[in-house]
């Protein structure tokens, strides 16, 4: 028998068995471990540890910001139904899902910033030409657009400074190309757990997110914090949600009834509605089949300026004409060019168009002309220059405005302090409370024009002094003097002190010393001091008793008499 063999059976049945309970126990725990932090949150959509930390609270969008929508009434079934969505893979996975119609769609499955301006993806029913996303934007003529875009914009090597600087060429683009449509931009969709790099994505888009909300309200548009209603309470995507890289058929639900719950339902500016060609997946053929009996068409387009003076015209050659005048056969392009006179900026064509270029495919008559605004020129000026004052003293500030050379009102001149707006009005006056540096800001804005001036106001704290009360004193040693200290403009509180060492804080406090002698005692506060003299004199000495004088001697006749009961003589 070998030496184990013999270790073996050296155990009695009861320590074999508690042996194999022992092992069972290790097991159970390594199953548990196993189960409870590897498989338990792969099965529930949770990835590893492997993603770093992610604090979903890091970088919350501001929902105080005038641009993100706040939760509204549900829009009705037209609200959608009359709203266009522009983006990636994402907005293309709304459509796809039969969430939204071909109509409602401007995009493409890999589009990002850097080529929605450039790439030409959007065809049109009977037109063989393909259009860039803000070109169809105009031919759609839509009310209201939500913008989905940046997914793929935002690498682990991507700002957000560079990201948001493309997006807002984005959206400046969509507002050139239909400045009527009303634009609502959608954050930026979360990123499930189980992604690569989950922690440090999610945190950019947080990041974006939160500066797209800033973007927003710094062009006018709207921002749909649409993020929350697609997270899990990690602040990751909720995995139900997403498949691929898009949005399955709850996940595109679950937008739309967030863009529902969230609408903008603003007036709508479209001067016209007409003419809006119906959207194709692809274009139609160039070479359509000739009909042996059809002659092609012959179509007018006329371009002209709605008054000479304030602009002219463009296109090929000439230049400067009040008006041209093209017949052309069927789908010819022409590009006209719109060029306003000094003093007079380009508004847009009386077909809603609001580039000055424009390319037109011509399959029928065109008659449009070219409308311009006297360019606006604002001017504000803050009559007073920079000012000094001290704590409590006030300034006036007026305000002059000139539009286009011409005096104009400054009822609506907003002010600022140190950037927040305090009042409106032709002229405010500013009351500081505390010593330090304020800017004063006056803009207002005029036909789309913003002007504004700004001065400086340095404000001083007040000069502090102090009195003593009693203003002198006379004690004895052993004796106390009550000093009270009157500060104006103090800081903090007074301080004592005296020369033979004593000292002291508080507005009142008491002086003794029991060495005789004179002594100067001085206030402290903020750095003026005020001083007092207090004298101290010895106690008197005590005089000396007077001694009682003794009683005078008697005679011995006055004895024997005072003895024998007689009365002594008078």
């Amino acid at each position: 028998m070998s030496r184990n063999d013999s270790r073996l059976g050296s155990f009695s049945p009861t320590q074999r068995r508690a042996c194999l309970v022992l092992a069972l126990c290790v097991l159970a725990v390594v199953l548990s471990f196993v189960f409870g932090w590897v498989l338990l949150p792969r099965l529930l959509g949770r990835g590893p540890a492997k993603n770093g930390n992610y604090d979903p609270t890091l970088y919350p969008v501001d929902t105080t910001l005038g641009s993100v929508l706040p939760q509204a009434t549900s829009g009705d079934a037209a609200y959608l139904s009359s709203t266009l969505f522009i983006g990636d893979e994402y907005v293309d996975s709304l459509y796809s899902t039969g969430q939204i119609t071909l109509d409602q769609y401007l995009g493409g499955g890999g589009l990002d910033l850097g080529d929605i301006l450039q790439r030409s993806c959007i065809n049109f029913v009977e037109d063989p030409a393909t259009y860039t996303v803000p070109q169809a934007l105009a031919k759609l003529k839509a009310r209201r657009a939500v913008v989905l875009l940046g997914s793929s914009d935002l690498q682990p090597n991507t700002s957000v400074e560079s990201f948001i600087m493309d997006y807002r060429n984005v959206l400046n683009a969509l507002t050139t190309s239909y400045s009527y449509c009303d634009l609502i931009v959608s954050a930026v969709p979360p990123v499930t757990e189980t992604s690569e790099n989950a922690a440090a994505r999610q945190t950019l888009i947080d990041q974006a997110n939160q500066q797209l909300a800033v973007l927003c309200n710094e062009l006018g548009c709207k921002f749909l914090n649409s993020a929350e209603a697609l997270k899990a309470g990690s602040g990751y995507a909720d995995a139900t949600y997403f498949t691929g890289s898009g949005f399955n058929a709850s996940g595109a639900q679950a937008l739309l009834n967030y863009v529902s719950t969230h609408a903008y339902d603003s007036q709508d500016r479209r001067p016209d509605t007409g003419d809006i060609p119906v959207r194709a997946q692809q274009a139609a053929s160039a070479t359509p089949a000739p009909t042996p009996t059809a002659t092609p068409g012959k179509f007018t387009a006329s371009y002209r300026v709605e008054e000479s003076g304030k602009g002219t015209l463009k296109s090929g050659e000439e230049s400067g004409a009040a008006e041209l005048n093209f017949e052309v056969d069927g789908r010819t392009s022409i590009s006209v060019t719109a060029v306003p006179a000094e003093g007079y900026e380009f508004y847009q064509w009386s077909d809603g168009q609001t580039s000055a270029t424009r390319y037109d495919i011509v399959t029928k008559d065109i008659s449009v002309t070219a409308m311009f605004n006297k360019k606006t020129t604002v001017a504000l000026t803050i009559n007073e220059g920079n000012k000094s004052i001290k704590v409590g003293e006030s300034a006036t500030f007026n305000a002059s405005l000139k539009v286009n050379e011409e005096q104009g009102g400054t009822g609506n001149v907003q002010w600022a302090v140190n950037g927040d707006i305090m009042h409106t009005g032709g002229s405010y006056t500013f009351t500081p409370d505390a010593a330090g540096t304020y800017t004063i800001r006056a803009g207002i804005e005029v036909d789309g024009v913003y002007a504004s001036q700004e001065v400086t106001v340095t404000v001083q704290a007040l000069n502090t002094s102090i009195s003593i009360s009693p203003g002198s004193g006379t004690i004895k040693t052993g004796e106390s003097i009550h000093l009270v200290a009157s500060v104006q403009e103090g800081s903090g509180n007074t301080t004592w002190s005296c020369d033979n060492g004593w000292s002291a804080t508080g507005g009142e406090v008491d002086f003794t010393t029991n060495t005789a002698g004179t002594y100067t005692i001085t206030a402290t506060n903020n750095g003026a001091t005020a001083t007092v003299t207090i004298t101290v004199n010895a106690p008197e000495p005590t005089p000396a008793p007077t001694p009682t004088p003794a009683p005078p001697a008697s005679s011995s006749t006055d004895q024997a008499q005072i003895g024998d009961g007689a009365a002594p003589a008078a």
